[in-house]
């Protein structure tokens, strides 16, 4: 009888370590589960911050530019909103921006990533918040491999976003609270979708600059929206064209292509754009805070 009740004790002793065990395991889980805080930058990541004061980095870095805080802590730490409106401009020899609209896109933005990789470059991702909502493990990775992250609307709904300037700034800043608690940073680069051209009035404008946002256009594309890019083929004819027929852009080339799901021929195209441009003396630069207008 001892002997048995000795047993039962030790049984019950081993099933009491492995219960502590689990809620162990599951307390550190939580804690260290990403949708709990935001991730943290990589040690070896390198990124460039504007100042508490709201003051840009150096007219050269070459470092993806973010904001330590959201709008919303900066109001509430009394911080300066906005960098004034005026700042200087970087022109290179022969640089280009790679850029990829409307993401991120679990496969699309993947491969592009994986490509950008290969090859030792970068470019910059304009992100929809409904995206970064599906994708946040994408958005992680596009910061945590040193490529840019811009704001591109929530929604990406003409309707919704041009409905007034009031309307736009809530899709910016639901989008850069969603950007931030997958990433712990916010972008300022921005770009709207479809363009300020036709969409824009003074007061969009003034609401973007009172609120720090830097807008970035484009002034090449390789048609993969337009209809005129339906192939990987014919985006890199588009864009060979293009560089034929705009020498004067060589200092700042901003090339608009896409990334969300649809735009399988931009990803095969990408290896063959980079070719191209190196072939032709370009550099590559991601989007910062000094990337010149485009044009």
């Amino acid at each position: 009888m001892k002997q048995v009740s000795k047993l039962l004790l030790g049984c019950v002793f081993i099933a009491a370590l492995a219960v502590g065990g689990v809620f162990l395991y599951q307390a550190q889980h939580r804690l260290d589960s990403p949708a709990e805080k935001p991730a943290e930058p990589a040690a070896s990541l390198q990124v460039a911050y504007i100042g508490d004061d709201f003051s840009l980095p150096a007219v050269d870095n070459e470092l993806p530019v973010y904001d330590k805080y959201t709008e919303a802590m900066r109001k509430e730490k009394g911080l300066p909103l906005s960098y004034g409106g005026k700042r200087e401009y970087f022109y290179g020899e022969r640089v280009a921006y790679l850029t990829f609209d409307d993401g991120p896109n679990r496969e699309n933005t993947s491969r592009i990533l994986d490509i950008l990789s290969r090859e030792g470059i970068h470019g910059t991702f304009f992100l929809t918040g409904q995206n970064v909502e599906r994708y946040p493990d994408v958005v992680k990775r596009i910061y945590q491999s040193g490529n840019a992250i811009g704001m591109h609307s929530y929604s990406h709904d003409y309707k919704k976003i041009y409905a007034s300037p009031q309307a736009y700034m809530q899709e910016m800043a639901q989008t850069e609270e969603l950007i931030y608690q997958a990433i712990g940073v916010r972008p300022i680069i921005s770009r709207a979708p479809g363009g300020t051209s036709g969409h824009f009035t003074k007061e969009y404008w003034q609401a973007l600059s009172d609120r720090g946002y830097i807008e970035v256009g484009w002034n090449a594309l390789t048609g993969d929206a337009d209809g005129t890019g339906k192939t990987a083929a014919a985006e890199v004819e588009n864009l060979k064209s293009q560089l034929q027929a705009r020498p004067y852009l060589h200092s700042h080339l901003i090339i608009l292509m896409h990334d969300a799901s649809g735009h399988e021929a931009t990803v095969q195209a990408l290896p063959e754009i980079i070719r191209l441009l190196r072939s032709q003396g370009y550099t590559f630069r991601v989007v910062t805070t000094a990337v010149p207008q485009p044009w």
